[in-house]
């Protein structure tokens, strides 16, 4: 009976942990069982709003065009990389899969409507649980990459990667990801700036590393106070300004995808302070916030999952991507990140599964190279 009643608190305390990454990465999905989860759809929300997923094709261009800035900004000619993407993400090459690896794509969407989830994915983080190697894989799709898109209806055009969803919906972004990097996603969950900023103060803040010039110019820019130091407590407004800044950093987005695994980490880390007879009203409060694919039986699986393989143990690993071995920066007066796709789709596979699919040949010419 001891011990069954440890197993159960065991259990409670991963379900709450693996609760805190969906709340801000979107994960919560893995931890929340069935009749909690019936008793959730009824409960009112006290934060803000429902969201609303507002997408609507009727009303979006039946093809985003290409974006004349990149040919200007690329130093040389751009035709020989555009046909390279568009050959890779067409190519119909497999999709790495495994019965061992669940792939949720975590959606933070740029919208100032409280209860709307619309505009462009502002964050677009890729949560790898591999349940052979015991990891937990966190990877930041940064949304300046330069590719290939097709509408629903077949016209292809080149443009930012976070295009995709606003132009043409959820799953022409998750089909876009998948085309591109090669690796299979099951499912998604997407919040908005105001139930981000809802999360972090319901959870009493989040504790994170502040540098100096990031203290220096948040409040500047948001009029806050906020200190430098290695473990700095932020509320919902700071720790929103925190993940977006990005003109701060000389690397642009590459820091500023760091604030927000930074600050995804720092609350699973704040899981471990919250009573366990808290968990129902975090719950109860929170998930009503969310726009999701899965449904209730595909949640108590999950749930299932998280429990009897101790997920909340998991080795956390970062990856951005593309990584530095597979972009090239352009910039004039728009941002892109030139990417060689074969590479960073070898390199992600690597990173969630620790084995890939893909060969590269030794004298291959790389797309960065096609100028």
């Amino acid at each position: 009976m001891a011990k069954e009643k440890k197993s159960n608190k065991k259990g409670k305390k991963i379900l709450l942990a693996v609760l805190c990454f969906l709340l801000v990465g979107c994960i919560v999905l893995f931890a929340v069982g069935y009749n909690w989860w019936k008793g959730i759809k009824e409960a009112p929300p006290d934060v803000v709003d429902t969201m609303v997923y507002d997408f609507d094709d009727e009303t979006q261009p039946e093809i985003l065009a290409d974006d004349p800035e990149f040919d200007e900004i690329f130093e040389g000619d751009a035709t020989g990389f555009k046909e390279s993407i568009k050959k890779w993400a067409t190519n119909d090459s497999d999709i790495m899969y495994s019965s061992n690896v669940i792939n949720v794509l975590c959606i933070g969407v740029d919208t100032r409507n409280k209860n709307t989830i619309s505009g462009l994915t502002d964050s677009m983080i890729l949560m790898s649980v591999n349940t052979e190697k015991g990891t937990i894989t966190m990877t930041s799709i940064m949304r300046d990459s330069f590719a290939y898109l097709e509408s629903p209806s077949g016209e292809g055009s080149f443009n930012k990667i976070n295009s995709a969803f606003p132009f043409y919906g959820i799953d022409n972004l998750i089909n876009t990801i998948q085309s591109h990097f090669k690796v299979r996603i099951d499912g998604y969950a997407m919040i908005n700036f105001a139930f981000f900023k809802a999360v972090i103060d319901k959870l009493g803040g989040v504790t994170v590393p502040v540098q100096q010039y990031e203290a220096d110019y948040i409040n500047k820019c948001y009029g806050f106070s906020v200190e430098a130091g290695s473990a700095v407590t932020l509320n919902g407004d700071e720790a929103l300004g925190f993940c977006r800044s990005r003109k701060c950093d000389s690397d642009g987005d590459v820091s500023r995808t760091r604030r927000q695994r930074q600050v995804m980490t720092g609350l699973l880390q704040k899981a471990a302070t919250i009573k366990t007879t808290e968990i129902m009203g975090y719950i109860k409060t929170f998930m009503p916030y969310l726009e999701t694919s899965y449904t209730e039986a595909e949640v108590a699986s999950l749930a299932t999952k998280a429990v009897i393989g101790g997920w909340a143990n998991f080795s956390v690993n970062q990856v951005l991507m593309p990584d530095e071995s597979s972009r090239e920066a352009h910039s004039g007066s728009v941002w892109y990140w030139a990417v060689d796709y074969p590479l960073a789709a070898k390199n992600l596979q690597e990173a969630i599964y620790g084995k890939s699919i893909i060969t590269l040949e030794e004298d291959r010419v790389s797309p960065l190279d096609l100028n």
